[in-house]
């Protein structure tokens, strides 16, 4: 996805102090990756996402609590429909100080979530202008070190004016580009377009709705996904007629680290050493339909995957009791280990599933 015109005050040159490298920015343990930040002095919690243009965005609700100024607009179209801006002063993060940066006032809900797990913003891809840096998903953390990447294989070149960054993948067979998009929770979004090309393991299923209503088809690559020319463990994709092109989201993107170049142009996937954080939940959803609780998702290399639970299962009970309603399953999975009773193919089976300690 590209933005028809970037504002310049974006890409502008800004102040900020100098730092020795390399910079170690921690974040959040699990879930979506969150990090520290204070505009103002303002203790703040920031998502980091991949897909983001410029310097980042904020909740409007929030930006009015902190008065932050109004910074123009982000234009979207030549016809001058844009994104309302504001600037946040004395903008920081891992002690990398910004005098000034740009953000998006859009509603996010932030006042609505709990406060001790609110989001209030999100730092954009291009935050760090000038420099060099690596989100790494398996370690949890962004590290700012300014050292360009090493060629090979799976350094690709960098649009540093695009929307968004995209790198090649391979996904049911066909050769594509895939945004990288750690904003959005899922895994491997596929336009609707493409599901007569990809070689799948059978016909998507309908697995939910998004916020708009609209529908997402499930279904499984016969091969697993290649991402930057590395190897994944994932072959489900969801269908969602939402983003043009393949959009890797979190999920996808949780294997490796990605190194951006914003000096040099260029992008870096790896696989680096480390041991993912622990999970929290099983990772299944499921679907309450006429014929009972139904799996609808497990992802790839979750609890729920590797206990055996498969798509297509019919809920019949867990931990014994039986379950009827979609709040009834919400309510037995926040237990760390649970005995799933299903019907698969027409027979019982039963699936033992615990979170590791």
């Amino acid at each position: 996805m590209r933005s028809p015109m970037l504002m310049s005050v974006l890409l502008a040159p800004f102040a900020l102090t100098a730092v020795a490298a390399p910079i170690v920015i921690q974040c959040s343990p699990n879930g979506v990756l969150v990090a520290d930040v204070t505009i103002g002095g303002k203790p703040l919690r920031f998502l980091v996402d991949t897909a983001l243009p410029g310097d980042g965005r904020i909740d409007v609700e929030i930006a009015k609590e902190l008065n932050l100024p109004s910074g123009g607009t982000f234009q979207t179209s030549e016809e001058g429909e844009g994104i309302p801006l504001v600037v946040g002063e004395k903008f920081s993060i891992g002690g990398i100080d910004f005098d000034k940066v740009y953000l998006w006032s859009v509603p996010l809900g932030a006042k609505q979530q709990p406060e001790a797990s609110r989001i209030h913003g999100a730092i954009g891809w291009q935050l760090f202008k000038g420099r060099v840096y690596t989100v790494d998903f398996v370690n949890r953390k962004i590290i700012v070190d300014d050292a360009p990447p090493a060629e090979g294989p799976n350094t690709f070149p960098l649009d540093t004016s695009a929307f968004s960054p995209e790198v090649p993948a391979i996904i049911g067979g066909v050769k594509t580009t895939a945004t990288l998009n750690s904003g959005n929770n899922m895994g491997m979004v596929v336009p609707n377009s493409m599901a007569a090309t990809l070689a799948l393991t059978k016909e998507p299923w309908p697995a939910g709705k998004i916020g708009t209503g609209a529908t997402i088809l499930r279904a499984r690559t016969k091969e697993p996904i290649s991402l930057a020319g590395l190897t994944t463990n994932q072959t489900g994709i969801d269908f969602l007629a939402i983003w043009p092109t393949p959009n890797a989201g979190l999920v996808a993107m949780e294997p490796f680290a990605y190194t951006f170049d914003l000096v040099n142009k260029k992008i870096r996937v790896s696989k680096p050493e480390g041991t993912p954080a622990k999970p929290t939940r099983y990772g299944v959803a499921f679907d309450q339909q006429e014929k009972g609780i139904v799996v609808i998702r497990t992802f790839d290399g979750s609890v729920a995957a590797t206990s055996g639970l498969l798509e297509g299962d019919i809920v019949k009970t867990i931990n014994g009791s039986e379950v009827k309603t979609t709040q009834d399953v919400m309510a037995a999975m926040k237990s760390p280990k649970v005995s799933v009773a299903v019907e698969r193919d027409g027979k019982p089976t039963t699936v033992e599933m615990a979170l590791p300690q």
